[in-house]
């Protein structure tokens, strides 16, 4: 569960913002990644609950927005959204020279609620 080490880096993330910012509470934590990242959010919950009993972000509310996979077509020269994990086909031309252009980023610290 890679989960575990994602949200222990992003603790110590946190943590420093703490110390450059002068927060000693956390109270909502937005998060962003690509549906291609491998994020499980259940685990990612999961993670977050059991690192944080007590502490800066102990009872913060964690919020995941899963980012939609954009596609470019060279054939046709169009952008799409994919909800598939192996866009190989365009679905304007049925061409196959496809790159995926976003939604493959991982965890991406947005914003921080603080007190």
């Amino acid at each position: 569960m890679h989960e575990l080490s994602l949200i222990q880096s992003l603790l110590t993330i946190i943590e420093e913002h703490a110390k450059q910012h002068g927060f000693n509470k956390v109270n909502q934590i937005n998060l962003s990644c690509g549906r291609l990242s491998s994020v499980e959010p259940q685990a990612l919950d999961f993670a977050f609950k059991a690192l944080t009993p007590s502490g800066i972000c102990a009872g913060a509310r964690l919020d995941l927005t899963i980012l939609p996979m954009k596609i470019h077509c060279f054939a046709c020269n169009q952008e799409y959204e994919s909800k598939g994990t192996n866009p190989t086909t365009c679905p304007h031309c049925r061409g196959d020279q496809v790159m995926v252009t976003s939604g493959w980023q991982e965890l991406q610290l947005l914003e921080l609620d603080v007190d």
